[in-house]
């Protein structure tokens, strides 16, 4: 059967468009997967086994599977028992090579008439006891919680960018978002050449470095950057190393892309790069007004967590001061956006053991944004009803640097000091439009943010004896910040515990200071009794010093100032806080099962002094956790975890007065708070066989607060007030996600679930409350791999949400039905569409809306040009909004985000080779 493709229609989109129900989009998955599974029915099997001269099977062996004409390469791994499966397509002539490490590779042409077995026997290669000697590397090979590709065998020289590559190397995924999978797992740091590639985050890597430069991808599991801690401490990350060919480790390399379009769209984004055996410099530019950000809240919050992973992280911890500048990060869907972004990246060898690295990231964007809200407030056995319509044009810009010498001896001793600075300052202004019962009333707000934060870190690694290494680690940081608010409308609209005076026209303020120290070091010493034994023990010091202080009051049409600090408003806090600990864990396996467990003891001191009053609170716990990490072969694996742990509330929940945080709601915190206290279990199962090309994740957290921190809320209409308190079993929560992915052939299918439960305790208005919020979202993909034919990629998804109070229950449900296409025709030219189906339904309320995503881009470079030009389209269908829905302790909001319109753009790129 010969089955032709063609380009895709248009046309098709549009009729896709028009669905009135999600049947048509059921028929159109099904149709997908029929015509794949017709395609694969033209496969043939080859299995078999690789085994040595003395009929021992051979591991990891690999078996390519190279096509004679123009065809996919198929490859495969051995397993324990030295067999492997091979799917080729039918008729077609094929050279299959078997290699293992320090065996003489075997080659066999075949025929793929029908399904065989074939059996290969190596041979030991004396010329291979030499490692340097080897030129023939493997297209996968496996080495302990190492997996490296040779690009080149997967590849076919059309791709553009390493995000291209990643997606061809069988267990790879990349998302949407930047982020990398192998085998289910995600990547966690990116290093090129073995060196850290700007903040370690794979989405600047994967959008920026060119395909051409890429030589081999390597996989590093159980990822630690300090080299005599291998075997010693437990790492969950996993790290990809990007080799360079060879021709682009001494010369400049990137690409610059220029784009226009109608209505004065563009887009100016250079990625230049240089790489030498001393130094490489990297610098990365972007500027836009197409709606994309390079730096995201989502990166910003991978930037902070993996900058702390380098210093211990404390067995109690407790959250700080509101960052006000991730706060303007956050927003992701624009109805006009202006973006700037600039990255430089340095690293240089000052000497065989010292390195320099460095880097500075800047950005600034000018957005606009719209949400018309229709909210629910649950009153006890009430309901009240708002429409809500908010205008915001946040402006914010901000810059961080680094900078970290690390010196690292030849016995694996490790000095290391970081110097690290951010800054940011943010204006936002938001046009609030409030509906009630058909009445509008209007609120401006004005809000501008300046926050100042610096670090300075000092690690050392040292391995005492062949059984004795000590870590010291320690920290200090200073951070500053000023955040003023303003409020204004023609109506008194503003909660009505706040002083108002009558005015023509309402300004509300509320200034707010902050200041914050910390100091933290560490020691710990690690005692290798045995190869099945260990004894570590560890002693810190945190010290956190904070301040805040709020000033609220109105200024008057007259210039004069009301101020609310003799109603109980305005505070003026210093936090003291100290923790000091000191702990053992034992660390021992049995047979393939890891033990570790440890007991901490804690002495946290709180000192706070306030306006009126100062208080002091002393506790003491014993902290257990224990960890079973289970490996029931190389590529399988459980682990358990279980902690209690304590969380102490930040300095703005102990304000002992009351602040103004929105034009309807009042916060006012409790001197007297105490810690809340949880036990937390997870469980993690994970199987992957390259050779079989199937893949498990299954994980699930269960977390119980024994003493937990809730909201006392009142509410009256759409105002209200809120102070924390501290309540036993105060909340459950439990998460349980699976995926199962499996290749057949050139195509693979996923299937996923996700699922949340959660129950808490809240007080409103004077009554104590169970909620219960319920999350499932079941979904399946299937995704195709030619190289000749073009590529689709088909994802379906549906959620369903509920949240329950004694009084009220709301339902909706999201479904998303999605088809990618990528074709690389007439050599030169790739052509890429997406088209996506959102559906929401607010089961409650019996409404709902359908949303249609279009998006196509046309791609043109001759072979061996250096110039690259591309037409784009993204909305096609000119939607004008999306839809969704969130619920939080007392309130439920239908939320309609607006977004860009139809984009059309012509873009040109140059190639630096």
């Amino acid at each position: 059967m010969n089955i032709k493709f063609r380009m895709p229609n248009i046309n098709i989109f549009k009729e896709a468009y028009l669905f009135k129900d999600i049947k048509k989009t059921r028929i159109f998955l099904f149709l997908s997967c029929t015509i794949a599974f017709q395609i694969y029915s033209q496969k043939i099997t080859i299995k078999g086994s690789v085994k040595d001269s003395l009929n021992t099977p051979l591991e990891y062996a690999n078996v390519l599977a190279e096509p004679v004409k123009d065809f996919q390469m198929e490859f495969a791994i051995t397993e324990k028992n030295g067999s492997f499966s091979l799917d080729l397509v039918k008729t077609q002539d094929y050279f299959l090579r078997v290699s293992y490490l320090g065996y003489k590779t075997k080659a066999l042409k075949i025929n793929a008439s029908k399904d065989t077995i074939i059996n290969f026997i190596l041979m030991q290669d004396d010329n291979l006891l030499d490692e340097i000697k080897i030129n023939t590397k493997l297209a996968v090979s496996i080495k302990k919680d190492t997996i490296t590709y040779l690009v080149n065998k997967f590849t076919t020289g059309e791709e553009r960018k390493l995000r291209d590559v990643l997606k061809k190397l069988p267990g790879i995924e990349v998302d949407k978002e930047g982020n990398v999978f192998s085998q289910g797992k995600r990547v966690t740091k990116v290093l090129v050449e073995n060196k850290q590639f700007f903040t370690g985050d794979s989405k600047l890597a994967v959008n920026n470095i060119p395909a051409d430069a890429v030589n081999e991808v390597e996989l590093l599991d159980n990822y630690n950057e300090v080299a005599i801690l291998k075997g010693l401490e437990n790492s969950d990350d996993l790290a990809m190393n990007i080799k360079l060919k060879k021709d682009k480790k001494k010369f400049w390399f990137g690409d610059v892309e220029v784009g226009i379009g109608v209505k004065d769209r563009k887009v100016i984004h250079p990625s230049l790069f240089y790489y030498s055996p001393k130094k490489s410099i990297n610098f990365i530019g972007d500027l836009n007004n197409t709606g994309t950000k390079s730096f995201t809240f989502k990166d910003y919050l991978d930037f902070e967590g993996g900058y702390s992973k380098i210093l211990l992280n404390p067995k109690a911890y407790f959250t700080r001061l509101n960052d006000d500048f991730s706060q303007f990060l956050s927003n992701t869907n624009f109805k006009n956006s202006n973006h700037t972004f600039g990255g430089f990246n340095i690293t240089a060898s000052i000497n065989q053991n010292t390195d320099l690295i460095g880097y500075t990231i800047y950005s600034k964007s000018e957005n606009e944004l719209e949400n018309q809200l229709n909210n629910t407030y649950i009153n006890n056995a009430s309901s009240f009803n708002e429409t809500r319509i908010q205008r915001q044009n946040p402006n914010n810009q901000f810059i961080i640097n680094k900078l970290t010498i690390d010196n690292t001896q030849e016995d694996g001793t490790k000095l290391k000091f970081t110097s690290f600075f951010k800054y940011a300052n943010n204006v936002s202004d938001n046009k609030t439009t409030s509906v009630i019962n058909n009445k509008s009333n209007e609120i401006l707000n004005i809000a501008n943010a300046e926050n100042y934060n610096f670090r300075q870190d000092l690690e050392f690694y040292k391995t005492l004896t062949s059984s004795q290494t000590i870590t010291f680690l320690s920290n200090y940081s200073y951070s500053k910040g000023n955040t003023n608010t303003n409020w204004i409308s023609t109506n008194n609209v503003f909660q009505p515990l706040i002083p108002v005076l009558d005015d023509t026209n309402y300004s509300l303020f509320n200034d707010k200071n902050t200041l914050s120290q910390n100091a933290s070091s560490l020691l710990k010493h690690y005692w290798v009794l045995d190869d099945f034994l260990h004894l570590y023990t560890t002693v810190g010091l945190d010290i956190y010093l904070d301040k805040l202080a709020t000033d609220e009051y109105q200024q008057l049409s007259d210039l004069s100032i009301n101020n609310f600090n003799s109603s109980n408003f305005g505070n003026d806090i210093e936090f003291k806080f100290l923790n000091s600990y000191i702990g053992s864990n034992l660390k021992f396996q049995k047979g393939k099962i890891i033990f570790n467990t440890g007991i901490f003891y804690h002495n946290y001191l709180r000192n706070t002094i306030q306006i009126d009053k100062k208080n002091q609170l002393d506790k003491k716990y014993v902290l257990p956790e224990v960890s079973i990490n289970y490996d029931i072969q190389r590529s399988q694996k459980i682990n358990f975890k279980y902690n209690l742990k304590v969380r102490f509330p930040s300095i703005a929940r102990l304000l002992n007065n009351y602040t103004l945080t929105n034009f309807n709601s009042i916060f006012r915190g409790n001197v007297d708070l105490e810690n809340e206290l949880y036990h937390q279990l997870s469980l993690y199962y994970y199987n992957f066989s390259l050779s079989k090309k199937i893949n498990y994740n299954v994980s699930a957290t269960y977390r119980k607060t024994a003493e937990g921190i809730q909201n006392i809320n009142v509410l009256e209409g759409i105002n209200f007030i809120s102070e924390p308190i501290l309540i036993k079993n105060a909340d459950e929560n439990i998460l349980i996600n699976a995926s199962v992915s499996k290749n057949y052939g050139d195509f693979k299918l996923s299937i996923n679930s996700n699922n949340s439960f959660s129950n808490y305790l809240q007080i409103l208005n004077s009554e104590l409350q169970r909620n219960i919020s319920k999350s499932q979202t079941l979904g399946g993909s299937i995704k195709s791999n030619f190289k000749n034919f073009p590529n689709f990629e088909v994802l379906y998804n549906k959620s369903f949400d509920n949240f329950k109070t004694p009084s009220s229950s709301s339902n909706f449900e999201n479904q998303n039905f999605e088809i990618n296409i990528e074709y690389d025709f007439l050599n030169d030219f790739i052509f890429k569409s997406d088209f996506t189906q959102q559906k929401f339904t607010n089961k409650s309320q019996n409404s709902g809306n359908r949303t249609n995503f279009f998006n196509a881009s046309l791609y043109y470079q001759k072979e061996n040009s250096l110039w690259g030009f591309e037409l784009s389209a993204n909305n096609i269908f000119n939607n004008q909004f999306i839809r969704n829905s969130s619920f939080s302790d007392f309130l439920i909001s239908d939320n309609k985000t607006f977004l860009l319109p139809r984009i059309i753009m012509l873009k040109v790129s140059y190639k630096l080779d």
